[in-house]
Order: structure tokens, then C-alpha cells, then sequence
């Protein structure tokens, strides 16, 4: 079926250099955000990030009665001290999986039935295991179309507590959203998390978050066993800096080329799992330096080349797993990228997504499988420069798109890509930073092209 679209054509570049600032944290804006909403009283939350998927928390927070206000440079939020109060109103968590999944949870402490829907990306995603472990608390959950699927109805009345079970390897916003939801039950709630535990990093922040705000959280040291104590959220003060994840996109970008970058709203001291960029282009031979007191990372390429042989394992950075690839594509040598299989579960399988996008390049990159799915990917490149002149696919996936979008600043001709109004979702000055580091881009409407197999 062929189709009218809009298009972004990226410009290739020389070289690339100079400032820019990257966005701060998502997840840890968006956790912030969740403890304040449900403290008592006022709490501030500096330097937070504005985008998509926190005015999506922002206004979920809001139908359950917390007022938030916009300053410049930090949220004001008053709570709801633990009284929910949705009054039969829905919370649309658009693409948002970490909204859906946390309210699914939440609303079972409200008043009055809830119902919690999301976009078509959001209804194809896996949520049975949470539901799950929510009923074996005592939730009342039902779903409203395909069962585990959402939207679905939460009739409230809340839960007392006990044990519940959770897959480690499917998602952690499974786990951090019980953990949001428990401190408001009777007793005690403890989850067991059952096989590989991915993406650690993230349960490390909503725990951290949680402790802050005054919330009894113990675990076992492999995180195996979580337990939460009743109690009530306090309020807080927060600081929110850079968002590793966003910042892969230009840190990928500086390694490319010859030439010194610097990236402003970085701190060293990070729970982000996504920091790991930074040890991974530091491996690569790109030279790295933290300035904390100015918060900003610099970045350095002397031979403008990435050469050798690399191996990393992404299963506690799996949304870096495109920028990886795209990265990778230029090496000379061999490059793989393993621990990725959660990623088949985010907003697109984004390592088929990326193999497919980058062979359209001509680079030589094929899957690793684990247990008959997706794992990670293997590059044996030759760090040329590609031909270029592609029209390329974000398969509905803003990572995937940014992703793509480092990888053609090398070619020698411009490509065209679909998908660039998406980076509202997390990284919303997506090309004026790029902008600023000289990168050129403009839309290109009206182009015919046939619609992408994304099965």
C-alpha cells in the first residue's frame, strides 16, 4: 500500500563540534514527579524535563487530584496525601508504558472504578504479568478488549498486601509499579522476581525515589526479593539532571567525528543504567571528562575513527541498544551487542528494527539469538563512510529514529527519514541541539513511498 508521509532529509557532515545542552532525565523526572503527587503537601521538583511522556505523568497525577504547577526551571506539587480521588475519569497513557502500567496499579486504591487506556502502540504491548501479580494481591482488575492487553477497568477498593510474583525479563515498570501502589496497602507487600533480572537500573531509581520520600524499601542484594512496608509519601525537594539515554544520541553523534564536543546538564553521579555510553565510546579510545561543578561532559575524538574489537553487554542499558548499533555501524573491526532481548517488548523489536534500518546502508550486521529471540547484534564493519541517499523507517519508535539519524551524519549523501516528530516523547529540542553542533536538516512533504512491514 503506498502512502503520502512527511519526511526528515539529514544532512551529512564534515565534521561535527561544539555545545549543546542534553534534557534532563525522563525516568527520574518522571519518578519525582510520582512521589510527589501522592505525598502530602508540597514538594519541588528543579531542572525537570518537558516532554511528551511527563506531561503524560503530569496529567495522570492530576486526574487523581495532585495540583502541579510550571515554573521556569522547576515543578511545583501539591499532593494528595495518599487520597485518591479519580471520580469515574480515565488516565490515557498514550504511548506511555510506564504511566499505563504504574496507574493500572495505583487506581486500585481509589474510590471509584478507573479506567487507564493508552494508544495503539500501548494496547500491543504485554501487561498480563502485572495484572497478574496485582489480582494475586487482591486488585480487582479487568480488561476491556484482548485479555492482558490494555485499556482495562480498575474497580478499586485497594488491597491489603501479601506476595506476588514477577518475570524479571520482561519489564521492570512491572515491579516499580507495585512498588509505587504498595506503600497504601494494609500490610507489607513483598515481590519475588523470578529468573533474569534486566534492567536493574531502573527498579534502583524507584527504589532510591521511594526512600526519599520516606517509604520503608528493603531488597535482596541481586534485587530477587523486594520488600515495602505500609507508610505515607513525604514531601520532597528534587534535582533532576541529564538524561543518559538522550544523551547517547550525541555522545554517538561527537564519537564519529574528529573534534571536541561539550555537553552541558551532565552529572557524573548518575543511578541511570544508560550511563554506561559513556564507559562504552571511553573503551572505543574517545577521551571523556566530567566537569561536576559546571555539570557538563566533554568528548573527544583525536583520530576521528573507532577501531578494533568490542563486546558489550546491554542488559542493564537495553534503551541504548539503537544507538549501540548505530554507533557500531562505523567501526573497524567487529562489534557486538548482547543482553538486549527486552528491547522485542519496547515500542518497536528494536534490534530487528535497526538490523533492518542499517542494511539498507550496506552494513554487514546480523542477529545473535538467545532462547529464539532477538539478543542482541554483530557488525563487522570497515568503518567506511556510506553511500547514503536511503529512505528509512523509525518503525513507529522515536529511539529508533534518533538512532538512525546519528548513523546518517556520515553518509555522503542525505537521507530521508520518517518519524521525526516523535522526538516529542522524550527529547522534544532534538534538532536544535543537533543544530547546534552544526548538524543541517529539513522536511521534506509530500514523498511517496510504501508502507514498512513492521511484522
Amino acid at each position: 500500500m503506498n502512502a503520502w508521509n512527511s519526511y526528515l532529509e539529514v544532512k551529512p557532515l564534515p565534521s561535527l563540534s561544539g555545545k549543546a545542552r542534553v534534557p534532563s532525565s525522563k525516568p527520574e523526572t518522571q519518578r519525582a514527579i510520582l512521589a510527589a503527587s501522592l505525598a502530602s503537601g508540597r514538594s519541588i521538583v528543579h531542572n525537570d524535563l518537558r516532554c511528551l511522556e511527563t506531561e503524560t505523568m503530569k496529567n495522570a497525577c492530576r486526574v487523581i487530584g495532585a495540583t502541579i504547577l510550571e515554573h521556569d526551571g522547576y515543578l511545583e506539587i501539591h499532593g494528595i496525601d495518599g487520597q485518591l480521588r479519580t471520580a469515574h475519569r480515565s488516565i490515557n497513557a498514550l504511548g506511555s508504558g510506564l504511566v499505563f502500567r504504574v496507574f493500572a496499579a495505583l487506581t486500585s486504591f481509589s474510590g471509584s472504578a478507573s479506567i487507564i487506556t493508552g494508544d495503539a502502540t500501548l494496547r500491543g504491548r504485554v501487561m498480563a504479568p502485572l495484572f497478574d501479580a496485582l489480582r494475586k494481591l487482591g486488585a480487582s482488575i479487568e480488561c476491556m478488549g484482548e485479555d492482558g492487553c490494555a485499556p482495562i477497568v480498575n474497580w478499586g477498593g485497594g488491597f491489603s498486601g501479601g506476595e506476588c510474583r514477577l518475570p524479571g525479563n520482561v519489564s521492570s515498570q512491572f515491579v516499580t509499579a507495585i512498588l509505587f501502589a504498595a506503600p497504601f496497602a494494609e500490610y507489607g507487600v513483598t515481590i519475588f522476581i523470578e529468573g533474569e533480572i534486566l534492567s536493574v537500573s531502573y527498579i534502583t531509581q524507584t527504589i532510591a525515589t521511594l526512600r526519599n520520600a520516606g517509604i520503608n524499601v528493603v531488597h535482596s542484594e541481586d534485587y530477587s526479593k523486594i520488600t515495602v512496608q505500609p507508610g505515607s509519601y513525604k514531601p520532597t525537594t528534587s534535582w533532576i539532571f541529564g538524561d543518559y539515554t538522550s544523551s547517547s544520541y550525541l555522545i554517538g553523534a561527537a564519537s564519529l567525528f574528529e573534534g571536541t564536543t561539550v555537553l552541558e546538564n551532565m552529572s557524573k553521579e548518575s543511578l541511570q543504567g544508560e550511563r554506561a555510553i559513556v564507559d562504552v565510546v571511553k573503551k572505543m579510545g574517545v577521551k571523556v571528562h566530567f566537569d561536576e561543578k559546571e555539570k557538563s561532559l566533554t568528548i573527544n575524538n583525536p583520530s576521528g575513527t573507532l577501531v578494533g574489537n568490542f563486546e558489550f553487554d546491554a542488559s542493564d542499558y537495553p534503551n541504548i541498544v539503537p544507538t549501540l548499533a548505530a554507533i557500531g555501524a562505523h567501526v573497524d573491526g567487529v562489534f557486538r551487542v548482547v543482553g538486549g532481548a527486552i528491547t522485542r517488548l519496547h515500542k518497536s523489536p528494536r534490534i530487528k528494527a535497526m538490523i533492518t534500518e542499517l542494511g539498507k546502508f550496506g552494513v554487514d550486521i546480523v542477529p545473535l539469538m538467545k532462547d529464539g529471540v532477538y539478543d542482541g547484534f554483530e557488525i563487522r564493519g570497515r568503518g567506511k563512510r556510506f553511500k547514503g541517499g536511503l529512505v528509512l523507517s523509525s518503525w513507529g519508535d522515536h529511539r529508533i529514529f534518533m538512532s538512525l539519524f546519528v548513523a546518517s551524519l556520515t553518509c555522503e549523501n542525505p537521507n530521508l527519514l520518517e518519524g521525526h516528530r516523535d522526538v516529542i516523547c522524550s527529547f522534544p529540542d532534538f534538532f536544535e541541539q543537533f543544530g547546534a553542533l552544526g548538524v543541517a536538516t529539513r522536511e521534506v512533504e509530500g514523498f511517496e513511498t510504501r508502507d514498512a512491514e513492521f511484522a
